[in-house]
């Protein structure tokens, strides 16, 4: 009886250490499962940072392109019938081809500059034979660029353009200066289009 009782004391010892090194086993495991937790929260809450940064760099370098890019600034117009022409006129062209952004009004013949920048404009006559069109690309009221069209024994068709620098808010025009002729002298038949048109090349902060 005495040998039967040591041994189940014995036993119930073993049990006692099995159940102990259980439990430590299982207090390990939830300690490493709640440090992995930690490091993963800290770890995606770092790279949530790491990508809202990225996302504002983004945002401001898209900002910063915006602010270079050269937005689409463009028209071109023409008569609708023959014009007479006299010295210091402004030469309307009423019918809008087309227009990409603000600037040229065809009721007064002028275009205003949305935006300061590098603008190409060009311009087309016909002139009746044996009639000369003297006329200036106007910026501001201040002549820019001045050209001579003549019409030969036939109707002279030319063109003309020029470059220039405008500041936003700028008006350009076309304007008839003396030494041409004056009165009907502009042709404008369905063969024979008569235009002005302009487009922004290069955008000026």
């Amino acid at each position: 009886m005495v040998r039967i009782e040591l041994q189940m004391e014995r036993l119930k010892l073993e049990v006692e250490q099995c159940v102990n090194r259980v439990e430590n086993i299982k207090m390990e495991v939830s300690n490493q499962m709640k440090a992995n937790q930690q490091q993963l929260e800290n770890g995606f809450e770092t790279s949530m940072k790491e990508v809202s940064n990225v996302t504002s760099a983004v945002k401001a370098k898209l900002l910063e392109l915006q602010d270079t890019v050269t937005p689409t600034v463009a028209f071109k117009a023409r008569l609708n019938a023959d014009i007479a022409v006299m010295g210091g006129q402004t030469i309307v062209f009423p019918v809008l081809i087309f227009k990409e952004g603000d600037g040229y009004n065809p009721n007064t013949g002028q275009f205003t500059a949305p935006i300061s920048g590098v603008y190409m404009f060009s311009l087309a006559f016909c002139v009746y034979p044996k009639k000369t069109l003297t006329f200036t690309i106007m910026i501001e009221g201040t002549r820019y660029s001045t050209s001579l069209f003549y019409g030969d024994d036939d109707y002279g068709c030319s063109s003309a353009d020029t470059v220039a620098i405008v500041t936003a808010g700028q008006k350009v025009w076309v304007e008839v200066i003396p030494g041409g002729n004056t009165g009907t002298i502009i042709d404008q038949d369905s063969y024979r289009w008569n235009t002005f048109s302009g487009t922004l090349i290069n955008r000026r902060i």
